[in-house]
């Protein structure tokens, strides 16, 4: 009696109503934070990178950009409803230029690794709207979700540095200024996201 007791509790569960809403969560940004959040009409300016250059990296700049989800879950006996903000973000204090580099050729390139990690949680926000979320799976699932998005978005930064050759084959890094700025431009109209790796 008990087994069947648990399984039908079990079955109860499984089955209750999970509402998702997930959204881009526009962050404070108090005065002096060393953190930026993405924004369309703030782009990044060598000002911005604050961190302490290393002598010793190849690069003569650093990025470090990512994104991130905050979530609540609320239940009223019957519907479990899943609010998932989601957020871009550039540190400053991480991120460096050397003294020679200047110019808006190469701070475009960075430009462009915080557009790929806005790319990134679009992606996450799409696959999220995708998935089949239960009162049991919801959070196990969320965070696969995440830590899948998140590497494939890692590849793609990578792909970026590699064929443009970190910025040093203009050719190639004109390519790929074309296809960041058209997934970009798609992204901001509100179509869906380009996945990975049809930049």
């Amino acid at each position: 009696m008990v087994v069947v007791g648990f399984f039908l509790s079990a079955m109860t569960a499984c089955c209750q109503r999970v509402t998702v809403h997930v959204f881009t969560e526009d962050k404070p940004v108090p005065p002096g934070n060393d953190t930026i959040y993405y924004n369309f009409n703030r782009g990044l300016t060598w000002a911005d990178f604050k961190g302490k250059p290393d002598p010793d990296h190849f690069a003569g700049a650093v990025t470090a950009s990512g994104f991130a989800f905050d979530s609540q879950m609320n239940y009223d006996g019957t519907t479990v409803r899943l609010d998932i903000g989601v957020y871009t973000f550039f540190t400053k204090s991480d991120s460096w230029k050397k003294k020679d580099i200047h110019s808006a050729y190469h701070l475009l390139h960075e430009q462009h690794h915080f557009d790929i990690s806005r790319l990134g949680a679009a992606n996450f926000m799409e696959a999220v709207q995708k998935a089949h979320f239960t009162r049991s799976n919801y959070n196990k699932l969320l965070v696969a979700i995440f830590d899948r998005t998140y590497k494939d978005n890692a590849d793609l930064q990578h792909l970026y540095d590699r064929e443009t050759n970190h910025s040093i084959d203009m050719p190639m890094q004109r390519v790929w200024n074309k296809r960041i700025a058209r997934a970009m431009q798609q992204l901001q109209s509100g179509n869906s996201s380009p996945r990975p790796n049809a930049l």
